[in-house]
């Protein structure tokens, strides 16, 4: 009896299992933006074989999160200031139609369901949460999209979720000035359109909300190119202490 199913099925559990972590890892920002994913290293820590690992590296690169260079390896993307507005438009584009198509779908059980996420950003920003804070954010926009009943659109959306929750996260670690109570906010004047059923107020509350975000981190790519500037002039100073060259023009 032929019995590889079985191996097949452990091998697929190992590799989303890498998955999940280095996803985590460099969304949370453990990973930072240019890092170098070296196998190796990564394998012997997870006590995980290098197949199950590249297959990982190449899902995370269709997701955007992880970028192979040529003859140099693997490296956490790095956003420039372009990519960070296409991140965004496209983001807009999508959960603007989501909403347009959505609201002859919603209920009063999903207005109760949206309101409950809301509470649920509220409580994370009272505890501080910003990772649970970026998950509620997320899920608030995952809902209406789900809601369109477009699986097309959905599946561009999570696709594109995981490069959008990264610029997310980074911008709720690295903002002093930034005020985590606007997702709240923000989501509730969203809730309040959906329930007079007006989609042109959703959508231009929508686009609002994603060209501040897209402005505020473009604000942290050009703070890192900063920095980056900085430890290159750093290095070539001081060759001696082995420093690495980052590329100036990329977060």
């Amino acid at each position: 009896m032929n019995r590889m199913v079985f191996a097949r099925i452990e091998q697929r559990t190992v590799q989303g299992a890498v998955v999940d972590v280095l996803r985590d890892a460099i969304i949370s920002g453990v990973l930072e933006p240019g890092e170098r994913l070296t196998e190796s290293a990564i394998a012997q820590q997870m006590a995980v074989s290098r197949a199950p690992l590249r297959e990982a590296l190449r899902q995370l690169e269709q997701e955007g999160l992880v970028e192979r260079i040529p003859n140099r390896g693997c490296f956490v993307t790095q956003f420039s200031e372009h990519d960070v507005v296409e991140v965004f438009t496209l983001r807009a584009t999508l959960e603007s139609m989501a909403i347009r198509l959505a609201i002859p779908n919603l209920t009063a059980d999903d207005f109760i369901a949206l309101r409950t996420l809301i509470d649920q950003s509220e409580q994370a920003v009272r505890l501080h949460d910003l990772d649970a804070l970026t998950d509620k954010d997320m899920e608030f926009h995952e809902y209406i999209c789900r809601k369109a009943g477009h699986g097309r659109l959905l599946k561009a959306w999570y696709t594109h979720s995981a490069q959008c929750r990264m610029l997310l996260n980074s911008r709720f670690r690295t903002m002093s000035d930034y005020t985590p109570e606007t997702v709240v906010r923000d989501h509730g004047q969203i809730l309040d359109a959906l329930q007079h059923g007006d989609a042109d107020a959703a959508i231009a509350l929508t686009e609002q909300i994603s060209q501040r975000v897209q402005k505020e981190c473009i604000e942290i790519v050009k703070r890192r190119r900063q920095a980056a500037t900085s430890k290159n002039a750093s290095s070539t100073i001081s060759p001696s202490k082995g420093a690495q060259p980052v590329a100036a023009e990329r977060w």
